[in-house]
């Protein structure tokens, strides 16, 4: 028995976003564009609600399509006697005109090459549909580096054959994993960064109707975590209280910039446009750059002496910024004065080889030490997970516990004060008890 159903293509979208027809029969799926929009706060239950001013024109048409795609799919099996293939039944959508209005099917690319790159060119100008932005220049630069390094993989393989949607199986996974790996010689987590982005690509595809027999989803972007440094607090004091005088007066500038990081968890892009509307009664408000969210943090006792000593000098208050490869170059040598040479180990894959290597903490240090070392500090002093999590702009926990980094002995010694805690408190209810 077939089924109808419409989902939003981003349910969390900032911005108007596409509503799809799914048609699922035999345990098959068809995935079909109805070409209305909205805002996911004017949508409930499948239906456009009262406060989107075209209300009842898009349920109307909704309920239309519905329709039609019922009757479609009832008089191919009455014509044929069988149910259609998915490729079958999107054709006779494409060739309704209530399904499609201009009335001639939706022209498809040639194989996945064509539409990877119509998918390109159209991200240039296409909005970000979570924040309502242009999509950044680094995921754009993303997007092009797979799509080399999948044209390449075809050229090599697959040599002058069209790449059709078809070749997109389980197999295609392994080959091309396999050819990041042994061939391309990449990182664990390179490998994976270019197997989700092909992801995206394909699960585009099949939201335009190009992949039927096989879900993207199961494309799986494996990942090794990283070893990422991050300071405690008493190295973030070192950092604050660090004698910098008699140092080029730009290593004082990157040291306060990354204090100001560290106590308020925003991201480089966000800490370093932060502006005098921003600073009120004791907060920060801004706006961030990379999610569109909003994000409130209290000023901390050193980021408001940071403020004292630059006030009346710059705007804000707040050192001027570098760019932030000046930055990360700059900071290490302030690491060095701070006397950060712990050796740090790090394990990585690459090429299908682990290797190992120990380097002085101070080589590690970055800009996003600073974020990183805001959350894990907070982490590990019992502030509620979720309120950090509301700073940092992480949507899900597994994603916050992956990106702080706490020690295995760090782990030991919160449950050694969590036991200690737990003895005192012990002690006392029975002194109360006596008495």
């Amino acid at each position: 028995m077939a089924k109808i159903t419409f989902y939003l293509r981003d349910k969390e979208a900032m911005q108007p976003t596409p509503i799809v027809l799914y048609f699922r029969y035999e345990k098959k799926t068809v995935k079909y564009p109805t070409g209305e929009n909205v805002l996911p706060s004017h949508w409930k239950n499948e239906c456009v609600l009262k406060k989107d001013s075209c209300q009842v024109e898009k349920n109307a048409r909704l309920s239309k399509l519905k329709d039609t795609a019922s009757d479609i799919f009832r008089r191919f099996v009455n014509d044929y006697h069988r149910q259609p293939s998915t490729d079958e039944l999107r054709n006779e959508f494409d060739h309704h005109a209530a399904m499609n209005p201009k009335g001639v099917a939706v022209e498809k690319p040639l194989d996945l090459m064509g539409f990877i790159d119509q998918y390109l060119q159209d991200a240039k100008t296409r909005l970000n549909e979570r924040t309502g932005k242009p999509i950044q220049k680094v995921t754009l630069l993303v997007y092009e580096q797979a799509y080399r390094i999948l044209k390449e993989f075809k050229d090599l393989h697959y040599k002058r054959r069209p790449f059709s949607f078809e070749q997109i199986n389980h197999g295609f996974y392994t080959k091309f994993q396999q050819f990041l790996i042994a061939e391309k010689k990449f990182s664990t987590n390179t490998v994976g960064k270019h197997i989700r982005t092909i992801k995206t690509f394909l699960l585009e595809a099949q939201e335009c109707g190009h992949l039927s027999d096989f879900s993207p989803r199961k494309f799986r972007g494996i990942e090794e975590r990283t070893d990422a440094i991050y300071l405690n607090a008493g190295e973030l004091n070192a950092f604050f209280e660090l004698d910098l005088r008699k140092q080029p007066p730009r290593l004082q500038r990157v040291r306060d910039l990354f204090i100001v990081g560290a106590w308020t968890g925003l991201r480089f892009s966000d800490f370093t446009r932060i502006k005098q509307e921003n600073i009120k009664d004791g907060f920060i408000t801004i706006q961030t750059q990379k999610t569109n969210e909003t994000v409130v943090v209290p000023i901390h006792d050193h980021v408001q002496a940071i403020m004292n000593r630059y006030e009346g000098i710059t705007e804000n208050s707040l050192p001027v910024p570098l760019s932030n490869q000046r930055m990360n170059d700059y900071l290490k040598e302030i690491a060095v004065l701070a006397n950060l040479n712990e050796p740090i180990t790090e394990t990585h894959t690459k090429g299908g080889q682990t290797f190992t290597k120990t380097t002085p903490k101070h080589e590690l240090v970055t800009t996003h030490t600073a974020r990183r070392s805001f959350a894990t500090n907070h982490y590990l002093a019992r502030f509620p997970t979720i309120s950090i999590m509301k700073i940092t702009g992480h949507r899900t926990e597994k994603a916050f516990m992956k990106y702080i980094k706490v020690t295995p002995r760090e782990h030991a010694e919160a449950l050694k004060d969590h036991w200690k805690q737990a003895s005192q408190l012990a002690k006392e209810t029975k002194v109360l008890k006596l008495a």
